[in-house]
């Protein structure tokens, strides 16, 4: 039995949810993750340390107890650093800890503390994309006011000089400093604000043992401001290393080209073996630029060449803006160590690049391996080669903000490139008809026609495809480079019309810039069709009659039915549960079809593609399947490595995977070959999502309760919606994207309108947690059902209760409308799946 931590009451093995109160209850080992090791004997205490008590090892530190830690590695005037063990992932990682002087006021305490949690969400900035200099940052951890990053074993730079006679020789120790430089120069040009690093110096520059560089302590226990009138009191802790910091970031006014002086010292350092000797005593003429903690470089070693030196003496220039910035530092260092290198650009297929014309014309010409290029090194050879640091972080920019489509990526650096010519231009989607007329059909019949789209521009095209009611498509978006071409399948479906004669409607193609192309659509019902759809008008379901019942009962599962779908033609169910089976179901009868042995996990979320053609799977294993439909084979496994999968979805062009895991990540992978393509934590305590039609939208149901709005990509969300009362258990975006429904755990279910973030319903009627809502595709009608074991059916209109369907004997788990809206279907605790019309 598994106890509701919230209510106390026992719940059956397996459940997720409580079914008294609808809290979650998820046990560990149900989420297919490891079990934690046994512990040493350790005091109470250190399995639940106080925000400023020592780590002791043996202490479990994060969310759940996910870090063990192993021992203490390092400590330092503000902080501590320890060992610790993912036992999630089982990786060792970094754990650094912002410790404040027990001498520190409360104010200077608390501004510490602040600072620290600001430097630790800029540091997470580093991670996207990455650099290979630098080790990745994993979780802040606020409570204890620390972070975790990846663990570096080797050596610093400061014990590999003792060991070489206190200096390198000179290709050496240029390139151990080339490679600090580089992982500066991608530092400092971070959006929206650059990120210092505060103390560079040996000790913080580690080799490992294959010769790779990396720059560690990123100076997080540096971030409190010194002020000026207590740099020369006892009391104070000085935030720098004497010979390595420079003025003005002892004077609290740090700035990119801080780093370059540190950078620069430690240069001097390894190739001249000298040690510094400044001290406390020397600061106020330190501060006053008389004092100079080291002597030229060539007067220690004539051997060094002048060029050399004259980098270093710029390096450390007094005034910060005589002093290059990283990205010219870097071109500098590249020229030294080789100086047959080309200051061009050099393209993938070998092409020297001298400017931003010449790039621009190669890119457009060469468009895919220009795209590679764009998400691969481009804006680290625009740093490097060209010095270009605002251009390189408008290439990163591009690359983040589009880092699901590389053709829209590449079409925005071009526009930003050439925006008089290739920006002005606009795009040229030609369809091979303007018109299409499906002649006549019954009352039952489907007919399909092929459209062929071409891109006959420069620019990149991206429509989103809109279709009437009556007409299915094979692809809610089109995407097309320049000379492509795609075949989109049109099919007319009478069953989904109540009109009677002719039909003519238009099909829409929207592009980003809202511009549209429209093919008309024509059919006509024969005269005996027309006879029969207006008598049929009578049987179709009327969701606000009052009069919907149970039309059939499948016994789907042996526990509860968790996921569950409707193919867009209605004519099939996917479900899925913890006997973990993916079951095929015909909905004309409820006969079983097929069942899809391979899924490994239990079963959580099943989705069908928008043709129809594949279904998604996804549970507590670590692996999401992408099924053939027609044939029953597994064509394509991911990894996501998220624990389990809470949601999957189809991206609405059908080449991305998007899954939110367990974890409260949110996964988003290229279907064709598996490929991550983006992996984001929103750490919003998000337990349920739904997808915008945009296919870039999510809405992320929190325990706080509130539903976040966020766009795949972004660091932030772009909105909050607040006030319901329980944690969101399930969310759904309207076909249109103009409505979202939240249903919580305290039984409320809230209509939002996406255009205003206004709630226009708020619906109160279940008697207790809601788990799943649905929205008929005429976005008039809602179906929501939960605890209680009760559906009840909503108008939009006025929020008033059309009609409550009884017959689950339990809790409801899943409500779903067929794509039709013809019949509604749902699944519980009980192991069937109900149908509704």
């Amino acid at each position: 039995m598994i106890t509701c931590p919230a209510c106390g009451h026992h719940n059956p093995p397996g459940s997720r949810f409580c079914n008294a109160c609808g809290s979650r209850v998820v046990p560990a080992d149900a989420l297919g993750l490891p079990a934690l090791p046994a512990l040493p004997a350790v005091r109470p205490a250190a399995l639940a340390p106080a925000p400023d008590a020592e780590l002791l090892p043996g202490a479990r530190i994060g969310p759940g107890g996910r870090y063990l830690v192993e021992r203490a590695v390092g400590r330092g005037g503000f902080g501590q650093a320890y060992l610790v063990r993912d036992q999630q992932l089982g990786r060792f990682c970094v754990a650094k800890r912002q410790v404040p002087n027990p001498a520190w006021s409360a104010r200077i305490r608390e501004q510490a503390y602040s600072n620290f949690r600001r430097e630790a969400q800029l540091l997470s900035t580093l991670n996207t994309p990455g650099h290979p200099n630098i080790p990745e940052i994993f979780e802040y951890l606020p409570e204890l006011h620390c972070l975790v990053m990846k663990y570096v074993e080797g050596r610093d730079l400061g014990w590999v000089l003792n060991g070489r006679g206190g200096k390198l020789p000179l290709d050496e120790g240029l390139a151990i400093i080339r490679e600090v430089c580089s992982a500066l120069a991608y530092m400092h040009s971070r959006s929206p604000e650059p990120v210092l690093h505060r103390d560079i110096k040996p000790s913080n520059i580690l080799i490992d043992s294959e010769g790779r560089v990396w720059v560690i302590d990123f100076g997080l226990s540096k971030a409190t401001p010194v002020e000026s009138s207590l740099i020369n009191t006892e009391e104070s802790q000085m935030a720098g290393t004497f010979g390595f910091t420079p003025p003005e970031q002892w004077r609290g006014e740090a700035v990119p080209r801080s780093d370059i002086y540190a950078l620069c010292a430690t240069l001097h350092m390894t190739i001249s073996g000298f040690q510094p000797t400044m001290n406390r005593d020397d600061m106020d003429n330190f501060l006053a630029g008389t004092y100079a903690p080291f002597p030229p470089v060539r007067s220690l070693d004539p051997s060094i060449p002048p060029l050399v030196e004259a980098i270093i003496r710029k390096g450390m220039a007094f005034d910060p803006n005589q002093r290059p910035t990283a990205a010219q530092l870097l071109g500098a260092l590249d020229t030294i160590l080789n100086p047959k290198a080309r200051a061009d650009l050099q393209s993938p297929d070998g092409a020297a690049l001298a400017d931003e014309p010449a790039l621009a014309q190669w890119a457009e010409e060469h468009w895919d391996a220009a795209a590679l290029w764009l998400y691969g090194s481009l804006a680290d050879q625009v740093t490097r080669l060209w010095g270009k640091n605002r251009l390189a972080a408008d290439i990163r920019d591009i690359t983040e903000r589009n880092a699901t489509d590389q053709h829209a990526g590449l079409d925005e650096l071009l526009a930003l490139l050439d925006p008089e010519g290739f920006g002005a231009t606009p795009p040229q989607l030609i369809a091979d008809r303007q018109s299409i007329d499906f002649g006549q059909l019954g009352p039952e019949d489907r007919r399909e026609l092929v459209l062929h789209l071409t891109n006959n521009g420069r620019r990149y095209v991206r429509v989103e495809i809109l279709v009437p009611r009556w007409v299915l498509s094979s692809s809610l978006t089109v995407s097309l480079p320049p000379g492509r071409q795609q075949r989109i399948r049109i099919t007319a479906d009478m069953r989904r019309t109540n009109d009677a004669g002719r039909l003519r409607d238009t099909l829409i193609m929207r592009d980003r810039s809202g511009t549209a192309f429209q093919i008309e659509l024509e059919a006509r019902l024969s005269r005996w069709g027309a006879v029969l759809q207006m008598i049929s008008r009578t049987r179709r379901v009327n969701w606000e009659s009052g009069e919907v019942r149970q039309i059939r009962q499948i016994v789907a599962h042996r526990s509860g039915v968790w996921a569950l779908d409707v193919s867009p033609d209605g004519r099939q169910i996917a479900s899925g549960g913890w006997d973990q089976r993916v079951r095929l179901w015909r909905s004309a009868d409820g006969m079983a079809e097929d069942v899809l042995e391979d899924h490994g996990g239990n079963v959580l979320s099943v989705a069908y593609s928008h043709d129809g053609r594949f279904l998604l799977a996804g549970g507590n294993s670590d692996q999401i399947k992408l099924w053939a439909v027609r044939n029953r084979r597994v064509i394509q496994t991911i990894n996501s490595k998220q624990g389990y999968q809470e949601s999957v979805f189809f991206s609405s062009d059908g080449q991305l995977l998007i899954a939110h895991g367990g974890d409260g990540s949110i996964g988003v992978w290229r279907l064709r070959d598996g490929s991550l393509v983006q992996h984001f934590q929103p750490n919003v305590g998000g337990q349920t999502i739904s997808l915008h039609r945009d296919g870039r939208s999510v809405a992320i149901g929190c325990a706080d309760s509130s539903v976040r709005l966020w766009t795949i990509g972004e660091n932030k969300p772009s909105d909050t919606l607040s006030g319901q009362r329980g944690g969101i258990n399930c969310v759904v975006y309207s076909n249109s994207g103009g409505l979202l429904v939240a249903g919580d755990g305290s039984g409320v279910v809230r209509i939002w309108d996406m255009d205003s973030h206004r709630v226009r319903q708020e619906l109160r009627g279940h008697q207790n947690a809601v788990r799943s809502v649905a929205i008929h595709p005429d976005g008039q009608t809602v179906a929501s059902a939960g605890v209680d074991s009760t559906i009840r059916i909503w108008r939009v209109s006025d929020g008033a209760t059309l009609q409550v369907l009884s017959g689950h004997i339990g809790s409801i788990l899943r409500v779903n409308f067929s794509h039709d809206g013809d019949f509604l279907i749902s699944g519980g605790v009980d192991g069937t799946i109900r149908m509704w019309q």
